[in-house]
């Protein structure tokens, strides 16, 4: 009789050390599996898990937010809090080891908590059966043990989000919410999207707070706790503006699509937003288990939208429910999916920007199946009511057990080659990078997590997540990135690179990387970018003199120079006002559009000036399609001549407009691999402004060909 009577006074006790044991054994065999894998050592089975890291220790050596010395202040970390609960091994100073062990060590006690509020947040919302069977679908998802234990702030952020929930559910009825709005603090801090679900928990306050306030339970509506979740949204945007001069995260640089700089690829992405969504809430339909092309499972999605139909259905009836009332998820879901669709690879690592969620999609599954299970059994005849429970509860685990047995054991693989994965080439490629390359050198890379965090040495991210600037000049393209390298100041050039070659198309042709020095294949790559992590020294001897003419041009003998832009450089870029036009091509009609739209594209060459010096010059410029307007400065009255640097890969018959009136045709013929510096006489009647607006239309801007101009010199 003591057990049972230990399970009927202590349920929860009973389940948290039944949920201690479960997870012992599965981190146990998470780490044998990764041991056996890797040849005894430990690793992590993300690279970003590595960036937390790094950022943990520069908190420790005292600049909080400088990613590597000589960056200046980002805010890669996507979580403001996970790096300081990654501090206690850093500011002691143990070593890789002790940071990897901490995380994971921190990875499972999030496991054990979570499946503790699993628990209790089942009880709440389904009474019993909800209590055990949240904590059955929790215990058994395999997606989640692969999250919490990756050393990432999956387990952070869906532990905070569902004590919150239950916060939340304990406090609405009183609408005073004692605990719950300071917690919404700590959602805030844990993920970006905590952040905005503070803003949904908010609007559900205040409802709350309108209930209470009719009902006579509160003395008015308005109070300042209603601010306080605003408040915690509003925190994380605002230590971003205080960091790095910007609310947008260099995270969020590097991968929202609202930070996406071509307006075109940008507007499609929000126009296919809906399928994304739709994807979103597949995958969570058949427990992430989707086919190719986001095909759900029947299997899987049946069950599990019956399921959440169940918990939606019973929210509102019967009007005398055994249950609390759980209609704020309801709020909660659609606005995680919209923020879930944000990142542009959305769907990478097992869905893990999905998974810190997840638990709450489960905790709707417990509800739903409970709630149908509770009203079967108490309001039916026995004879129909136990066999109809029965089969409520049976079907869907029935359905779902694959995930439970096959996926489960899968994973737990699936995990060990993922941090063998990382241990061979990001561990390895730092490792060497620490033992071979001296203390001051500069390390380009665009994995930014385990290279910094072993080869300690400066870095620079051109991924942009942890070196400020960068993620606009990489999303801009190849040719953007060199032109923002080649500027860095001589102490924070590059003088290696650690990359991906197929990341960066044309920076080996252009000469920029000398012969590789160290190489990181993977055999069998399950996590990594690409299977090859190659070193290089870098070459900037041609870097300088990009900006100078190489021809000889009679032309502007005895002018001088007015102005010079240099295209692919963002700033320059912006200065003068470039923007460049074209018409989209529509592959479902195979036709051009008609309407004309903003159209940004790059290109990086290194090619021998024509009858030049005979050095090769590399420079990075932009594919005109249609046509393209910039301002120069001029003295105006004087005629002007205009000089181009063009790889002049397809002949262009070019029709000049300044400030809106037609200057001439110009014509430039087919260059074959050498850079062409054609020029363009601008009558002195035409220059009535300092600074006039110069066009140059294509002839033909449907044709598949394009203008590349890298350059332009003004000379009067």
């Amino acid at each position: 009789m003591r057990i049972p009577r230990l399970v009927r006074e202590h349920p929860y006790r009973v389940l948290g050390l039944l949920g201690l044991a479960w997870f012992f054994i599965q981190v146990l065999r998470l780490l044998r599996m990764e041991r056996l894998v890797t040849g005894g050592e430990i690793s992590l089975p993300l690279d970003d898990s590595f960036i937390y890291l790094q950022y943990a220790r520069a908190i420790a050596e005292g600049h909080p937010f400088v990613y590597t010395p000589g960056n200046a202040p980002t805010t890669g970390a996507t979580s403001l809090l996970w790096p300081f609960l990654l501090l206690p091994p850093h500011l002691l100073r143990l070593g890789p080891y002790a940071g990897i062990a901490w995380s994971l060590t921190l990875g499972a006690v999030a496991l054990c908590v979570s499946a503790q509020l699993m628990a209790r947040l089942g009880h709440v919302l389904g009474g019993t059966a909800g209590m055990l069977l949240a904590f059955l679908l929790f215990l058994l998802s395999p997606h989640l043990l692969w999250g919490y234990m990756t050393g990432m702030e999956i387990g952070l952020y869906g532990t905070v989000l569902l004590g919150s929930l239950l916060l939340y559910l304990l406090e609405r009825e009183a609408a005073v919410f004692p605990r719950f709005r300071w917690m919404l603090f700590l959602l805030a801090v844990s993920r970006p999207e905590g952040a905005i679900l503070c803003g949904v928990f908010g609007v559900a306050m205040a409802l709350d707070r309108q209930r209470a306030a009719r009902k006579g339970t509160v003395p008015g509506f308005f109070s300042p706790v209603l601010l306080l979740p605003f408040a915690a949204a509003a925190l994380p945007f605002l230590v971003n503006l205080a960091v790095s001069g910007s609310i947008e995260s260099t995270s969020s640089q590097a991968k929202s699509i609202l930070a996406e700089p071509h307006p075109d690829i940008r507007y499609q992405f929000l126009v296919d937003s809906p399928k994304v969504w739709a994807a979103i809430l597949a995958a969570y339909l058949s427990w992430l288990q989707l086919g190719i092309g986001a095909i759900m499972v029947t299997r899987y999605w049946i069950p599990t939208a019956a399921a959440l139909t169940l918990f939606a259905l019973f929210s509102f009836v019967p009007r005398r429910r055994p249950w609390q009332d759980g209609r704020v998820v309801l709020l909660l879901f659609p606005a995680a999916i919209l923020v879930d669709s944000l990142p542009v690879a959305w769907s990478v690592h097992l869905y893990r920007y999905q998974q810190g969620f997840y638990p709450v999609v489960l905790l709707c599954l417990a509800a739903g199946i409970a709630r149908a299970v509770t009203l079967t059994w108490t309001r039916l005849p026995r004879a129909v009511g136990i066999p109809a429970a029965a089969l409520i509860l049976g079907v869907p685990l029935w359905a779902w057990s694959p995930v439970f047995t096959e996926v489960y054991g899968g994973l737990v693989e699936f995990y060990g080659r993922n941090c063998e994965n990382i241990l061979h080439q990001q561990v390895r490629t730092g490792r060497w990078i620490a033992k071979a390359l001296p203390q001051d050198a500069v390390v380009a890379m665009n994995d930014a997590g385990a290279i910094a965090y072993y080869g300690n040495r400066s870095t620079v991210d051109l991924i942009g997540l942890t070196t400020e600037g960068f993620a606009k000049a990489y999303r801009s393209g190849i040719g953007c990135l060199f032109e923002k390298l080649r500027r860095l100041p001589p102490g924070r050039l590059p003088t290696h690179f650690a990359i991906y070659p197929e990341w960066f198309p044309y920076l080996k042709a252009s000469g920029v990387l000398g012969p590789e020095i160290f190489h990181a294949h993977l055999s069998d790559n399950t996590i990594s970018g690409e299977d090859d992590k190659v070193v290089y020294p870098a070459r900037w001897a041609d870097r300088l003199h990009a900006d100078s003419l190489d021809l000889v041009h009679p032309e502007i003998a005895g002018t001088r120079r007015r102005d010079r832009l240099d295209l692919a450089w963002l700033d320059d870029e912006a200065r003068h006002g470039w923007v460049s036009y074209g018409y989209a091509f529509d592959e479902k009609r195979s036709v051009w559009r008609d309407r004309p739209s903003v159209i940004l594209r790059d290109v990086l060459r290194q090619y021998i000036p024509a009858n030049g010096s005979g050095r090769p010059v590399t420079d990075g410029g932009r594919k005109v399609f249609a046509w393209e307007r910039f301002h120069m400065s001029v003295e105006p009255g004087k005629d002007a001549v205009l000089i181009a640097r063009t790889d002049a890969w397809y002949p262009n018959r070019l029709t000049v407009k300044v400030d809106g009136a037609p200057a001439g045709v110009w014509t430039i013929g087919r260059a074959e691999t050498t850079w062409a510096e054609p020029s363009f006489r601008i009558p002195g009647p035409l220059l009535v402004r300092p600074h006039p607006e110069i066009e140059v239309y294509r002839e033909d801007p449907k044709d598949g060909g394009e203008w590349a101009p890298f350059h332009y010199w003004i000379y009067q």
